[in-house]
């Protein structure tokens, strides 16, 4: 017995020092291929182990000072499955939509959007000429039309629906808002119209025709950039251009507690700082907003290394315009934060998620570090400039169009709320104040 206790020991000892080796093989495998990348930490004595997606995170109990999110975890990108990225090989010479057009059918779809004040008016010149499919049709006469688009924002002022529905009229919900700013269609929750509509237009994946604020596309670049002379231009840590303050996600309370560790200047409403034709005027003008982004942008090409595009509310799949702008050959890198997985549809060495650091003040630390590293600095620049966005995509109309033609199948949500709110959005975590 003694023998055998010795052999079991033996097997034990031997087990134990392969599992060793392999930590250390595993260890010196992933510092050799992410030797480039930093990751600093306050000095302490005790450290605790955090699993993550694809990996093990080794942080200290005291406050992480920054963590760089490529060395910490690696979430598996795929180009050609990303719904934001279009193929490389798309024309965009003109509108996708222009060639093939389906022959044979001649009869026209009628499409209205309930507007009982008719304040849309404008919204009738949509238009479908170079669509795939376009023979559909804008009308004012939602009894007639073969469908009949509904704008949630709007539902509470005009009322619940009141004309007689034709059979096979195609009711649909169309927003480019996030669930989290629907307090008002709670009240609509109870009316019975969540149970009447057969199609959704959204910015979920799962709606029925998506809709997505903007895309990007490969590029090579026809003139080279002097990525040493933009990086020497630039003295200032980062940027924010922000006109409604207090929104769901606590952005604004986020950014405070970023300033107390970097320097972040806040533009427009929210802000001390104005640039081009901004002025602290309350409401949306549209015009005015163009114009200031038109002036603004070659700001940040000039003097900020990043920029906050930090979105109101943090719902899975929101990527609103903030993102997508700056690919518009603003020499300046994204510094994210919202509900979406960024990683899963977007190249992760061109921007900064904020959702990879514990708090504001982690986040701050590592833009320092990273802006006050020249070489890695610029390496995000290049890896942006892979890519420029598309933001004028004639997508959902086209889609929507198309749908109507080709598919006769009709389903009618039992719970539209319940799909648009459940588990959509969640509240932040990261800017509570921290008391220890």
């Amino acid at each position: 017995m003694r023998v055998v206790y010795v052999s079991h020991v033996a097997k034990f000892v031997l087990v134990g020092l392969s599992f060793v080796m392999l930590i250390v093989l595993t260890a010196k495998t992933v510092s050799s291929r992410l030797n480039s990348q930093k990751k600093l930490v306050e000095e302490t004595s005790s450290w605790v182990f955090k699993s993550l997606d694809g990996g093990i995170e080794l942080l200290p109990v005291q406050q992480v000072k920054y963590v760089d999110v490529n060395l910490l975890a690696y979430r598996s990108f795929d180009e050609s499955k990303s719904p934001f990225i279009l193929p490389p090989d798309k024309d965009m010479t003109g509108t996708v939509y222009t060639k093939h057009k389906p022959a044979g059918s001649t009869r026209y779809i009628s499409i209205g959007y309930f507007d009982p004040n008719k304040e849309l008016s404008f919204l009738q010149k949509t238009y479908f000429d170079e669509c795939e499919y376009s023979k559909c049709k804008m009308t004012n006469d939602v009894e007639s039309a073969d469908a009949v688009i509904f704008l949630v924002a709007r539902l509470t002022r005009v009322g619940v629906p009141t004309f007689r529905r034709k059979p096979g009229q195609i009711w649909i919900m169309k927003t480019d808002e996030a669930p989290s700013r629907f307090t008002w269609f709670e009240s609509l929750n109870r009316t019975g119209l969540k149970e009447h509509f057969n199609w959704t237009l959204t910015h979920k994946l799962d709606s029925d025709i998506p809709f997505v604020y903007g895309r990007l596309i490969r590029q090579n670049l026809t003139e080279p950039k002097d990525y040493d002379k933009i990086y020497q231009g630039k003295n200032r840590t980062a940027a924010w251009f922000v006109s409604h303050c207090k929104v769901r996600s606590d952005r604004m309370i986020y950014v405070e507690r970023m300033q107390s560790r970097t320097d972040v200047d806040i533009f427009g409403l929210c802000g001390p700082y104005t640039c081009g034709m901004a002025e602290k005027v309350p409401g949306v003008q549209t015009m005015r907003k163009q114009a200031d982004q038109l002036q603004c942008f070659p700001l940040l090409s000039q003097s900020y290394k990043f920029y906050l595009a930090f979105e109101n509310s943090l719902c899975q799949e929101y990527i609103s315009e903030k993102f997508f702008k700056l690919f518009n050959n603003v020499d300046v890198v994204p510094v994210v934060r919202g509900g979406a997985d960024y990683k899963r549809y977007f190249p992760s060495d061109m921007y900064v998620d904020a959702a990879d650091f514990s708090t504001p003040e982690a986040l701050a630390d590592y833009l320092d570090d990273l802006g006050n590293d020249k070489e890695r600095y610029i390496s995000y620049l290049k890896n942006k400039d892979r890519y420029r966005s598309v933001l004028e995509f004639p997508d959902w109309q086209c889609r929507l169009c198309e749908k109507l033609h080709t598919d006769h199948s009709i389903h009618t949500y039992s719970n539209v709320y319940e799909w648009w709110v459940k588990d959509s959005c969640h509240d932040p975590v990261d800017s509570q104040q921290m008391f220890w």
